[in-house]
């Protein structure tokens, strides 16, 4: 069976989006423009199509891939500007998420805890990276280090 039988449509959905929101809750807490933006949500769609493609990948990102690529679900979860009650929206549309992979995919529920956070330090990574030169793009910025760790205790993973 596959893991996504597991849910109903709009529960899929809301699966489905949770390396995204990670990739908004991020760029909500450091904004950095449009370029910036589409770098970190570039590193999300990267990290999720690497462990896609790994043989020993997750099943259920090997899922969210393919739906993904098959427009069943959907990258375009709207904009962030960084508002607390914007990045309070994100941080509730993701623990509904992960609620229901914990009740409906427990046998996953840690290894997507786990692999969610790997997302938010590739997301946190390429933003340090493509930060441009002289805006102190060689390390987090304080806002960054705190939104890594608010998912860090969300998803349940040491930092």
């Amino acid at each position: 069976m596959a893991v996504r039988e597991t849910f109903t449509a709009e529960e899929w959905q809301a699966v489905g989006a949770a390396p995204f929101l990670v990739g908004l809750y991020l760029v909500g807490a450091s904004p950095q423009g449009p370029m910036g933006v589409l770098t970190e949500m570039l590193a999300v769609e990267k990290t999720l199509t690497m462990e896609a493609h790994q043989p020993d990948g997750l099943p259920i990102v090997k899922e969210i891939e393919a739906d993904l690529e098959a427009k069943v679900l959907t990258r375009d979860l709207g904009v962030i500007d960084g508002a607390a009650d914007e990045q309070a929206r994100v941080l509730g549309e993701l623990a509904r998420a992960l609620a229901l992979v914990e009740a409906q995919a427990p046998a996953l529920d840690s290894a997507f805890r786990a692999w969610l956070f790997r997302v938010a330090e590739h997301v946190v990574r390429r933003a340090v990276e493509s930060a441009p030169p002289g805006a102190g793009g060689t390390q987090l910025t304080r806002h960054e280090a705190a939104a890594l760790q608010t998912l860090a205790g969300m998803l349940g993973v040491p930092q």
